[in-house]
């Protein structure tokens, strides 16, 4: 007997919220390289391309730019490893389990 056929499945809860948890940190690494590699003008709106009237032309404001790029990698970093710690999270009783099969093998 295997130690992960005596640890069970994996509850179907915890898999959806590592999923979630996964897809939020994508989303934020991908914001955060958009904005680190394209230029403020050329930004999608829905980032908040904003602009500032310089005489009489508008042109693209980086303002927040690089707080937002920052703030985004960081968010997604944050998100990434709390589903690594939530895959690999494991009960008391399954730790017991594992120590178990390990000392019948």
């Amino acid at each position: 007997m295997t130690a992960s056929a005596a640890l069970g499945p994996r509850s179907t809860s915890r898999v959806v919220f590592v999923v979630i948890l996964a897809v939020i940190a994508i989303a934020f690494l991908v914001v955060g390289i958009i904005y680190c590699v394209e230029p403020s003008g050329s930004l999608p709106v829905w980032l908040g391309r904003e602009t500032v009237m310089v005489g009489k032309q508008q042109l693209p404001s980086p303002a927040y730019r690089p707080l937002r790029a920052v703030g985004s990698l960081i968010t997604g970093v944050v998100f990434a490893i709390g589903s690594g710690f939530s895959l690999a999270y494991r009960t008391k009783a399954a730790m017991g389990t594992a120590t178990e099969v390990a000392q019948l093998s």
